[in-house]
């Protein structure tokens, strides 16, 4: 049995494919690319935005056109919210297993052959998260464990609680039981996930939170360091800010949403923050952690975003020691409150505001870059480019270094080494190993 895996979307999402790969395997499949023929193609879709909803249908088509004798089984946001969608789009030769369904997804299709049937649950329902683990990563050096699930916030443009349902934590003894699985394996840095992954811990038994569980991971494996994916601005506390500031196998890296510098479009969003919040949390995490790398999330076209409140996002955003933005532009999602809001922006204006966000992202980056030049970091030894014979690093504060010299640093692959900065140049720094 030959199996594809065609992963749209989060760190999450990336996380439960690794697994579901896995467990394939453990079951008599071979993974192969998706690009190849396969008796079965899963497609884990994502529902964020519409364009993620529009490439897993293409993808799907495609793929019923390319190899008509396979199976398609899609799972994922996309299938949770939108599953008569992608019925009327694709048609009904294809099975359909929503987010509450992966833990047993893997077993249904190897056993059930003429899998053609829609397994979606109420996701509102699930009040424990699958404990997934991964035992067999599918990089050597860097990995992404999941530790939540689900999310309360409803922002009103967001898709995302319906597709994931309530906040669901994992405990910390099984967080530790993966973490110690894939340290054995020999990764070297971990990627703490989720999709409200500030919210950990609060609906446990026993309540912990998530600095809480960041403390006992970076202090019970000094031989790790631990990168945080995204976390919302009301959730980085001071007592957050020092502890990383001291703690040195913790990434002096943030992922931060802000949206919309405008605390109009804010209050619209139901985003529980300000734009005077943000700058004094940003500033904040700079003055005690200087090196320190901050992504910035942001939306271009919200409904009520107007000329005006687009002006005070980008003049935030110009201030502030932001190293890089992600930048979206809005996409309506049915069935979030945001979508029956009449929209004041066209999609020329739309796409314009956001293609003036990248430009400003770009900027930001190539100066982060810049400001770390002749510093010495310490860098992940990745892998090495077949097309240009460098080797490539990861800065604990998020820049990909090319390593120049001619060396052969195959013996220092998966290692952590001190590399110098001696250039920058389209978002890409070069250095050497000091």
């Amino acid at each position: 049995m030959r199996v594809a895996i065609y992963t749209l979307g989060c760190k999450v999402n990336q996380f439960e494919s690794a697994v579901l790969s896995e467990q394939f395997e453990d079951m008599g499949a071979s993974i192969v690319s998706y690009k190849e023929a396969a008796d079965i193609y899963l497609v884990n879709t994502c529902a964020v935005t519409s364009k993620a909803a529009y490439q897993a249908r293409q993808f799907m088509r495609s793929t019923r056109r390319k190899f008509p004798g396979s199976r398609i089984i899609a799972t994922g946001c996309y299938v949770q919210v939108g599953s008569q969608e992608i019925l009327d789009s694709v048609g009904h030769k294809i099975c359909m297993a929503g987010n509450d369904q992966k833990g047993s997804l893997v077993e249904m299709a190897m056993i059930h052959e003429d899998c053609m049937e829609v397994y979606v649950g109420d996701i509102l329902r699930q009040q424990k998260i699958t404990p997934f683990l991964l035992n067999r990563p599918p990089s050597r050096t860097r990995a992404f464990v999941r530790i939540q699930d689900g999310c309360d916030s409803y922002c009103t443009y967001c898709i995302v609680p319906f597709a994931r349902g309530k906040s669901r934590s994992l405990g910390p003894d099984i967080v530790k039981r993966q973490v110690t699985i894939l340290h054995e394996k020999g990764i070297r840095e971990i990627v703490i996930t989720g999709i409200h992954v500030g919210a950990y811990g609060q609906d446990l038994d026993k309540e912990t939170s998530l600095l809480g569980l960041l403390g006992e991971l970076c202090q019970g494996f000094p031989g790790l360091r631990f990168r945080l994916s995204s976390i919302e601005p009301t959730e980085i506390s001071r007592d957050f800010i020092k502890w990383a500031a001291k703690t040195k196998n913790f990434c002096r890296h943030f992922h931060i949403p802000l949206q919309s510098g405008s605390n109009q479009v804010l209050l619209h969003m139901n985003r529980r923050y300000t734009r005077e919040y943000f700058r004094y949390l940003i500033v904040d995490i700079k003055k005690e952690i200087p090196d320190a790398a901050i992504g910035v999330y942001v939306m271009a076209g919200f409904p009520t975003e107007e000329q005006r409140d687009f002006e005070l996002t980008v003049s935030l955003l110009s201030d502030l020691p932001v190293s890089y933005m992600h930048t979206f532009p809005y996409s309506p999602r049915p069935g979030t409150l945001a979508a029956a809001m009449k929209s004041k922006t066209s999609s020329r204006e739309k796409t314009a505001r956001a293609r003036m966000l990248r430009r400003l992202s770009n900027a930001k980056r190539n100066a982060f870059i810049a400001s770390q030049t002749g510093k010495t970091l310490p860098c992940l030894i990745i892998e090495r480019d077949k097309t240009t014979g460098c080797w490539k690093a990861l800065s604990d504060n998020y820049i990909n270094v090319n390593l120049t010299g001619t060396e052969d640093m195959t013996n220092m692959k998966n290692h952590v080494v001190d590399v110098r900065i001696n250039a920058q140049e389209n978002g890409m720094a070069s250095g050497v190993i000091v």
